[in-house]
């Protein structure tokens, strides 16, 4: 019982990319445009060794937020080591066995993309023939390093992250990752849609769908939808029509409305911040005063004076 109780106590539950979670100082998952991201940080790699059965589920991308990290791969016959700078990647495909000893620091963006998740990510890059993506270990990429590190913002900079937000900045990290890693990356057709503009029918429709819901809760799915469009020919259309993404739109709408209650109403203006779907006060300041060029309290004087 002494050494059951033992081997209880040691043992904990490992997260679906191998990991002891146990081992993890931050362990975050976001699932946007069908993928899913994940950010594991530690201040010491996981002793055990990271191991993954083969699978069919696609790939791993795996970027580097910070230096100091090695892993030495273990591959059928012989094991290769690799320095991770900040910044850098690695892809491989989940079809092979995986095992890997880590350590220095641990501090990594992930990215799970299954096989149908190719084909929405080369279609959402204009891009044909892409079946694969290629391997790459310690990799620079600090493209990819930026969209990264926009979508795992610290909290106090994630307030302005509505699911719009997170589901454009996802389809850029899709098409980032298509254009860069993938076997058709020379095979980029003609664009399919410029100049497309959605139908003034559409435009209203999903312009009202978008005032109706300022807390940011409407998905870009849910737009393309209404319009009976993929998401990425939907994106492209509204931006080809309207000048902006349908984030950059809502957070227009959200300010215009604060500027009819400030001009127009006596509430306070952390309860205008919250009407108008901001997270708080601050965002609303923040967000206000880059787009009309003043605070609110100051724009709200100026027009009373």
């Amino acid at each position: 019982m002494d050494n059951a109780s033992a081997s209880v106590a040691v043992s904990s539950p490992m997260d679906t990319l191998g990991c002891r979670l146990s081992t993890l100082d931050e362990d975050r998952r976001i699932h946007a445009a069908g993928l899913t991201f994940h950010r594991k940080k530690a201040e010491t790699a996981p002793r055990d060794p990271v191991a993954t059965p083969a699978t069919s589920r696609g790939y791993l991308l795996g970027l580097s937020f910070a230096g100091g990290h090695r892993r030495r791969i273990f591959h059928p016959h012989h094991a290769t080591t690799h320095d991770f700078a900040e910044n850098t990647v690695y892809l491989r495909s989940f079809q092979d066995n995986y095992r890997a000893e880590l350590s220095g620091s641990f501090d990594f963006a992930l990215l799970e993309i299954g096989p149908a998740a190719i084909d929405r990510m080369a279609d959402g890059a204009d891009l044909e023939g892409v079946n694969e993506l290629r391997f790459a270990c310690g990799e620079p990429d600090p493209v990819l390093a930026g969209l990264m590190g926009a979508l795992f913002s610290p909290a106090s900079d994630r307030l302005e992250h509505s699911v719009l937000f997170i589901d454009q900045l996802s389809m850029a990290i899709g098409m980032h990752v298509v254009h860069r890693y993938g076997n058709a990356q020379r095979q980029i057709v003609a664009p399919r849609l410029t100049g497309r503009r959605l139908s003034p029918r559409g435009l209203a429709k999903v312009q009202e769908m978008i005032r109706s819901r300022l807390g940011g809760d409407l998905s870009l799915e849910e737009l393309a939808r209404a319009c009976n469009l993929s998401e990425s020919t939907f994106l492209r259309a509204f931006r080809e029509t309207v000048g902006k993404t349908p984030h950059q739109f809502l957070m227009a709408e959200r300010v215009e409305k604060a500027r009819d209650l400030l001009a127009f109403s006596g509430l306070p203006i952390s309860e205008i911040a919250a009407i108008c779907g901001f997270a708080d006060q601050s965002h609303f300041t923040r967000v206000f005063s880059r787009l009309v060029g003043a605070a609110p309290g100051v724009w709200r004087r100026s027009r009373r004076s």
